[in-house]
């Protein structure tokens, strides 16, 4: 029950246009997995049981050949014992001398190369008489030792009407060409009237003579065919590099346990993505394999799968088109307020519901624009309302500062005078009109960092009389960076606060700097000192609006940063780098004004 609740939700939130594919798409897709598997399963299965059916044919017709050849050469070996009979009658008795052998010898070759001219199956005849002696319809080079153990293996067979066969085998003796396995068969040769021994013959069939007919089998198809002998090795096959190698152990197991499932004597079975089909050839113990790559078999029934891909894709596409013309047609409208009101959500209030249908849907959008533009007047009312609190209250902080410095100066001035240093109160009195003059420069609020250089001179000017053993100063502005703005007082806290939190409690004459520099598309104003510095903890207090024990002396710091963020925008503002022991670094960032501009209120 949670979950359909939760599906119901789900669907709930949905577009118009997401609810129409939401519930089509999921049945086409449906439809067409569904027919692609079973089509794909019933194709395969009926394209694989033809194949075998087409296999079992072929390899019936292949072993019918084979046989042919088996038969047609025990038939040459018959006719073969007996002309050699005959060759022995019409000679009268084994020659004796010499001449006799030499002669014999070339008569025992023509015959068999006649009799090898009658039949084709053979490729090559070897006979082999009581004494040793070897007549061959070729010229034979190999080793005559090795050849006793075939002949001990006829003799012992002890049928001398049946013939013997050897598995297929490359050797380099009683071949023809000791690169080509061959086949052999062994008779014994005897006299008829007699029962007396002439001697063996061999008949040899070169392995080409049984695999020319997977050759020929059928070309235009991706099979392979071989003959595996009672030792699961290769004995025929068109792939010379097969030849006389076992298969592997897992196909050998998988031969030797298949059952006949396809008829008595074949069997076939799936191995490694290939198709296998086993035969039995009984007269030598042979198995005719074949192997078919199931991914070539099943070629074209991927291809109706992607085919039938291919048109589920055209009819999701045919679907999202028409999901999308019914929802051009049906919420079209409610999709585009909908999106000014995300709009709105995320902060963008000049988004505007563009729909101008005369429905309700126009009513609403109607009054959805009034609402956003009304919003945007408020916000603008009170936007304007806090700069000018701020403004307010930034003055309130600059006319503390000006008072506090006027009643410590004339304060100097007074002390100065009852101290008879009449030049030292002229000189303090100077500076201060001179201070006066620039600080109350038309009442303007920006001016240019010269004249705020100067006022900081006169600043520092009056408190090096009042502590003329505290410290000593250096004003250094370049001249291409004088006509920056700058909001007037804004480095006199930061000179006062180096004095006062830096250099008084320092015991020895310090040391007070200001300088400018351009660094990027900003002004940098620095002022630096060899004061006692700050921890972490004193640095953020410098930057608050009110320190824990100096009270008041914070607020010119605070209002400089307040000020510069005002005037120039938050990313200006005051950076305090601090040691303590070894000093204050104070930067005071601001716009670099463009050539050939001037601020309007400096």
């Amino acid at each position: 029950m949670n979950i359909l609740s939760l599906a119901r939700k789900w669907f709930g939130r949905l577009r118009f246009k997401s609810k129409v594919i939401a519930v089509f798409l999921p049945l086409i897709i449906i439809s067409l997995l569904i027919l692609g598997l079973v089509s794909n399963q019933l194709f395969s299965r009926s394209l694989i049981e033809q194949t075998t059916s087409n296999v079992v044919d072929e390899s019936q017709l292949i072993l019918s050949r084979t046989d042919y050849i088996f038969s047609s050469v025990e038939t040459a070996a018959n006719i073969m014992v007996t002309n050699i009979n005959r060759m022995y009658d019409s000679y009268g008795a084994r020659p004796d001398t010499a001449m006799d052998r030499v002669q014999f010898g070339n008569l025992m070759q023509s015959r068999l190369s006649i009799d090898l001219s009658i039949f084709r199956e053979v490729d090559a005849a070897v006979f082999i008489d009581t004494e040793g002696t070897i007549f061959a319809s070729y010229t034979e080079s190999g080793d005559d030792s090795k050849v006793d153990s075939m002949l001990k293996r006829v003799r012992e067979s002890e049928s001398y009407g049946q013939a013997l066969w050897f598995d297929m085998e490359k050797r380099d003796f009683l071949t023809p060409d000791p690169n080509s396995p061959v086949l052999t068969l062994g008779k014994m040769v005897i006299n008829i009237d007699t029962g007396d021994p002439y001697g063996t013959l061999f008949l040899l069939v070169k392995e080409e003579g049984l695999s020319d007919y997977f050759r020929s089998s059928d070309p235009d198809t991706n099979k392979s065919y071989y003959f595996l002998d009672n030792e699961m090795r290769v004995a025929v096959a068109e792939d010379n590099g097969m030849l006389m190698k076992p298969v592997s152990s897992q196909l050998a197991e998988a031969i030797q346990g298949c059952g006949s499932n396809v008829s008595p004597k074949t069997c076939s079975f799936e191995d490694g993505g290939n198709l296998v089909t086993v035969n039995d050839y009984n007269r030598m113990g042979w198995k005719l394999v074949n192997i078919v790559s199931l991914s070539l078999l099943t070629a074209d029934v991927r291809q109706n799968v992607r085919l039938s891909l291919l048109i589920g894709v055209f009819c999701l596409a045919f679907s999202w088109l028409g999901a999308s013309f019914l929802s051009k047609m049906v919420v079209s409208p409610l999709e585009q307020l909908t999106r000014a009101m995300r709009k709105v959500v995320t902060g963008d209030l000049q988004s505007v519901a563009t729909v101008r249908t005369e429905d309700e849907i126009g009513t609403i959008a109607e009054a959805f624009n009034f609402m956003i533009r009304r919003i945007r007047e408020l916000l603008d009312e009170v936007r304007q309302e806090q700069n000018r609190k701020r403004e307010y209250e930034l003055a309130l902080m600059t006319a503390q500062i000006k008072p506090h410095f006027l009643y410590n100066t004339l304060d100097t001035i007074y002390a100065l005078n009852e101290l008879d240093r009449n030049d030292e109160a002229r000189d303090t009195t100077k500076a201060l009109a001179d201070f006066y003059r620039m600080v109350l420069n038309k009442g303007r609020e920006l001016i240019i960092l010269e004249k705020e250089a100067q006022i900081t001179d006169d600043y520092l000017t009056i408190l090096q009389i009042r502590y003329p053993d505290v410290f000593r100063y250096e004003v250094d502005i370049p001249s291409e960076l004088a006509g920056t703005p700058i909001p007037k007082l804004s480095l006199q806290p930061l000179v006062e606060n180096s004095i006062y939190h830096g250099l008084k409690k320092k015991g020895t004459k310090g040391f007070i700097r200001i300088f400018a520099f351009k660094q990027n598309d900003r002004v940098i104003v620095r002022v630096e000192d060899n004061g006692v510095g700050m921890n972490e903890v004193q640095v953020q207090n410098i930057m608050s609006r009110h320190l824990p024990k100096e009270g008041i002396r914070s607020i010119g710091t605070y209002s400089v940063q307040q000020r510069l963020s005002l005037y120039f925008g938050e990313e200006y503002g005051i950076s305090v780098q601090s040691v303590l022991g070894e000093g204050t670094i104070v930067d005071l960032s601001l716009p670099t004004l463009p050539k050939g501009s001037e601020h309007q209120d400096v």
